[in-house]
């Protein structure tokens, strides 16, 4: 089947454009909780400005600085109210990328469903034609928290039938006892 080293690469592909897009995301995220903060923080200034103006303004203050002050005002709110556009286009943005992450997901399951199914397959196929060739791998999953670990490998036992070479008919290279490998096996 030519089809499943291709289905391998668009799943990998598609996990890799899954997590850029998720990264993306969650810039767009931090940066438009940044903008509304400014937002907000522009606002409780221009709050705070108001209330004094209306608590010091006294009737000798002059038209000019009244107009500079509106002059000011209207830019500062001309300005928030900018912002506060450009912060709802992009969380605009943000929900229609999170609405196409999502899709993208679902589309990575549907081919992880199509690659499990090819895989059965495949296996389904191997077995009748009786194939005892080596199988593709498993997948590495992760491990499963609610299972108990496997059985330890058992150790090596020694052979039950001792190895009763006479000792004439040993090597007459060694020197010691420890070099000796049937006796290092008995202790």
């Amino acid at each position: 089947m030519s089809t499943g080293p291709d289905m391998r690469s668009r799943y990998e592909q598609a996990l890799a454009e899954v997590e850029e897009m998720k990264r993306a995301l969650r810039e767009h995220a931090h940066n438009v909780a940044a903008r509304e903060k400014e937002l907000e923080d522009q606002r409780l200034e221009l709050a705070g400005r108001q209330r004094r103006r209306g608590a010091s303004g006294s009737p000798s203050s002059s038209i000019v600085d009244e107009a500079e002050k509106r002059t000011e005002l209207d830019r500062l709110i001309a300005e928030a109210k900018k912002r506060e556009r450009e912060a709802a286009q992009e969380l605009a943005l943000a929900k229609a990328e999170r609405e196409r992450l999502d899709e993208r997901e679902a589309a990575i399951r549907k081919v992880e469903r199509e690659l499990a199914g090819l895989r059965v397959q495949l296996q389904e196929e191997r077995a009748k034609l009786g194939e005892s060739g080596p199988t593709e791998p498993e997948p590495v999953r992760d491990p499963e928290p609610d299972r108990e670990p496997p059985p330890p490998t058992p150790l090596p036992q020694p052979p039950k039938d001792p190895d009763l070479e006479p000792a004439a008919t040993t090597k007459l290279e060694r020197r010691s006892m420890l070099a000796d490998p049937q006796l290092k096996r008995r202790s």
